[in-house]
């Protein structure tokens, strides 16, 4: 069994002097605690929203992915300003109306009343009460789709899930992480998963293990294939541009 000791990540985090009360220009909707249904189909009144494209490409050796995934996928990623703190997280589905937005749980570390969450197209929100997982580092927040003007929903869109496992090739294991620093998807990098599934000590629970470039501010984003399916929630990032990742199977498992 291999295993990797982590103590060299740290989390990806962007420190900021922004109160909420004044950088929102008025209140958005609230969220409320997310429950563990996440595989529930649709209700028939139910609003759902598109899913993320699959990337098209002829040549991924040679053409940018990363801007990519930027370009036709920002939808589906938002930025999270909890006191202090800055993140990323990734819209991965509706549920009774609600989204539903994964990140990681350090990102809330600062929270107090709420959360800030900023959309693509800039419309901004606030959330209580996020679902915060003991078990692993990751968190979800619920937002009520009624809330939001039908004008921002038409912009959005839910992450098209995958399954990182044990048993992924080699020559599939090119991957893309994007998250938010200065602005909403504003970073994306191409880059490698070194092992989809590998115990790390420090995180006592089984990781992906990533080499990809990246920025403070992208933790709580997300780890995608070349195909832009969503793999993963970012955790932890080392000096040597090493990334630990929960895996998404990990990440509704707990929640």
């Amino acid at each position: 069994m291999r295993r990797r000791n982590k103590r060299k990540f740290i989390a990806a985090l962007l420190v900021m002097s922004v109160l909420l009360g004044s950088a929102c220009g008025g209140k958005g909707p609230q969220g409320q605690q997310a429950d563990s249904s996440f595989g529930s189909a649709p209700g028939a009144d139910e609003k759902v929203l598109t899913v993320s494209p699959e990337l098209q490409w002829t040549d991924p050796e040679n053409e940018n992915l990363a801007d990519m995934l930027q370009t036709q996928c920002r939808g589906m990623m938002v930025q999270l300003t909890a006191g202090d703190l800055s993140g990323s997280g990734v819209i991965f589905r509706t549920e009774e109306n609600d989204l539903l937005i994964i990140t990681a749980a350090h990102v809330l570390e600062q929270m107090q009343d709420t959360v800030k969450v900023t959309f693509c197209d800039g419309y901004e929100a606030e959330c209580k009460d996020p679902a915060v997982s003991a078990q692993a580092d990751v968190a979800v927040l619920r937002l009520p789709m009624d809330q939001i003007p039908e004008e921002s929903l038409a912009k959005y869109c839910r992450a098209n899930p995958a399954q990182a496992g044990p048993d992924i090739s080699e020559q599939d294991r090119g991957c893309i992480v994007m998250g938010c620093t200065d602005g909403v998807a504003q970073d994306a990098y191409e880059g490698v998963i070194l092992d989809p599934w590998i115990y790390m000590e420090d995180y006592g629970q089984y990781m992906i293990w990533v080499r990809a470039g990246g920025k403070a501010g992208m933790s709580g984003g997300g780890l995608f294939d070349r195909q832009g399916h969503y793999l993963g929630v970012l955790s932890g990032m080392s000096e040597d541009g090493e990334w630990a990742v929960v895996p998404l199977s990990v990440a509704e498992a707990v929640l």
